[in-house]
Formats: C-alpha cells, structure tokens, sequence
C-alpha cells in the first residue's frame, strides 16, 4: 500500500540513534548508502541522494579530526578561505571543531568522506546536523550526524545550514 510507504518513520529516536550498530558501523567505515559527491553548477562538487531519504533518517556523518574550537580558529585564520570550508565548529563542554580539511582523513586514507561535501542552504536544508558524543572502545567520539529534515528525493542536492553570515 502506497499510503504505508509514505508514512513510515526509521525506527527509533534521534536520542538513542548512535545505539544502532548498522549507524555505528557506518561511521566506521564510512560505506554511507544512497549518496554521490558529484560537481552542482556554481557550487564545485556536491551530495545528491541516489535513493529516496525519510524525515528522521540518518543520511551520513560529517567525519574529520576532532580538534580544539581554539586550534580550529588558528587553523582559519592562517589557511585561505578556500581552503577553510571544510571545518564543522560546535559547542559541547569543551567547545570544538571538526577538521575535515584533508581530502583523506588519517583513519580512510584511502577514499573521500562524503559529509564534507554537503553544501550550505539556509531556509532551502534538507538535513540539520546533531552531534553525539560515543564510546569507541573506551574512548569518548564525538560524531556529527547528518539527518533528514525534509523528505529527500532521488538526484536532490543534500543541503543543511551553516549556521553562518
């Protein structure tokens, strides 16, 4: 039934979404589904869904090096603006950024992680970003989460806010 598959929800809540092991395994390996980087018109490269996404989906992490918000600043301020854009700053506790500037990052050294590539859309996003803070072998992660704000259709462009002027 049609009506069915319009209104199913992912299971779960965003509270308790880092507890899925597929999520977990996903940050891990970075095998996100139904994404590709590709060149938009006027933007450079860019993340369109290759499948269709629900309100409430995980859609991707934004995956870097997890630094100081103050080792982030000093980064910025001495790197060109180009070069710059693939910093995600947060606040928790501590107040920090995550580094994505690096095309491979230390632990996939092999292949391009896709979160860096979303574009910004102010009132046009599609995703709004949550961060969760997980415990990887003892050790506390934070993780950005990209979720569905909107239902995303097949070769839409991926788009959540900067949160910036």
């Amino acid at each position: 039934d049609k009506n069915i598959v319009k209104e199913w929800k992912p299971s779960g809540c965003e509270n308790t979404v880092m507890d899925s092991s597929q999520i977990r395994k996903m940050t891990r390996t970075q095998k996100w589904k139904g994404l590709l980087v590709t060149d938009v018109e006027g933007k450079g490269k860019g993340v369109v869904a290759t499948r269709r996404f629900q309100v409430g989906e995980v859609i991707c992490d934004y995956h870097g090096r997890a630094i100081t918000a103050k080792e982030g600043k000093d980064i910025h301020v001495n790197t060109s603006e180009e070069e710059t854009g693939y910093m995600f700053f947060y606040k928790d506790k501590r107040g920090c950024c995550m580094d994505a500037n690096t095309e491979y990052c230390e632990c996939h050294p092999e292949m391009q992680t896709v979160g860096r590539h979303i574009n910004h859309a102010g009132e046009g996003a599609n995703l709004k970003t949550r961060l969760y803070t997980v415990d990887t072998d003892g050790e506390e992660k934070d993780v950005i989460l990209f979720i569905a704000s909107k239902h995303i259709e097949v070769n839409e462009e991926l788009l959540f806010d900067y949160g910036v002027n």
